[in-house]
C-alpha cells in the first residue's frame, strides 16, 4: 500500500520555468492554473490543469513551466512500512519523555491504572 506526502508546494507566476531532479514514483499535482511538464528521457510531454496529477516515470531532469499563474505540489511516495516506522519513532520518543511517577512499575501498568 502506497501513501504520499507533500514534499513541496510551489506558487508559480505565469511563464515561470522550474527545473528539478525527477524520481520515479514522485507525482506532480496541480492545485490551480495550468502547467507544462517534460522529463528527460521521456518522449511525452504533459499539459496539466487544476485537479490533475502525473506520476513521474524517469530519473533525471524534469521541467515545469507555468502556462498561467499556478500552484503545484510535488508528492513523494511513502510506503506504509516507512509511515509505520515514523509513527513508531515518534511514539518511542514520546514515551521516553514521560516521567514515571512510580519508578518500579512499567509504563503499560501505570497507564492501565495498576
Amino acid at each position: 500500500m502506497k501513501h504520499s506526502s507533500v514534499f513541496r508546494t510551489l506558487e508559480l507566476p505565469g511563464g515561470t520555468l522550474v527545473p528539478f531532479a525527477s524520481v520515479p514514483g514522485e507525482r506532480v499535482r496541480v492545485l490551480c492554473g495550468r502547467v507544462w511538464l517534460t522529463e528527460e528521457g521521456s518522449p511525452h510531454d504533459a499539459f496539466l490543469g487544476r485537479g490533475e496529477e502525473l506520476s513521474l516515470g524517469t530519473r533525471g531532469l524534469a521541467v515545469i513551466e507555468a502556462l498561467s499563474t499556478a500552484r503545484i505540489q510535488l508528492l513523494e511516495p511513502v510506503s506504509a512500512w516507512s509511515a509505520l516506522r515514523r509513527i513508531a519513532r515518534r511514539l518511542t520518543h514520546w514515551l521516553s519523555t514521560l516521567q514515571p511517577r512510580h519508578p518500579g512499575r512499567p509504563i503499560a501498568a501505570r497507564a492501565a491504572g495498576f
